[in-house]
């Protein structure tokens, strides 16, 4: 079960998705946006890999120590992110497949093609233990790169829509 809230964040990100994301994804600004953001997402998701983050994290859940992808977090998606994520072509779900998880986490991670600064930055002590300090830093960066990424086509959408009379955020 989703909470009320978040379920209205959803129902707002489609309101908007339906009404204005043909017009968004065909415009050019905002297809330069997205692509730069997609390879930005590209880039932190091989940076997980090549620093062993991704296999660390999926030990991690195997052997059942817990979990960043924890129950709640969904809760910190707004309907700005919800957007973003319904323009990049990923659906969001609206029922758990892993039980007392995130909401948007499946079998092999989480489903959304954007994501939280939490989701990005967060790195557990045990993941910090193993990578170490340059390897923080190194991947902290790419991450960093991400994000910056997402808010400005966050703040470009959300301009754009003020411009049309719409304050969706």
């Amino acid at each position: 079960m989703i909470s009320a809230d978040l379920r209205e964040e959803i129902d707002q990100a489609e309101r908007l998705y339906r009404a204005w994301g043909k017009r968004i994804r065909g415009h050019d600004r905002f297809s330069q946006l997205m692509d730069r953001y997609r390879n930005a997402i590209e880039e932190t998701g091989k940076s997980m890999e090549q620093l062993g983050v991704v296999a660390e994290c999926t030990a991690c859940a195997q052997e059942g120590l817990g979990s960043c992808c924890f129950k709640g977090v969904e809760g910190w998606y707004d309907r700005g992110l919800l957007s973003i994520i319904l323009l990049m072509g990923c659906q969001i779900p609206r029922q758990r497949q892993v039980p007392g998880h995130c909401l948007f986490v499946g079998e092999r991670g989480c489903k959304l093609t954007a994501r939280h600064a939490f989701c990005i930055n967060y790195l557990c002590p045990r993941l910090k233990t193993r990578l170490g300090r340059s390897k923080i830093t190194e991947f902290l960066a790419v991450a960093g790169h991400e994000l910056n990424c997402g808010w400005e086509l966050e703040m470009a959408l959300s301009q754009w829509l003020k411009t049309l009379g719409n304050t969706p955020y």
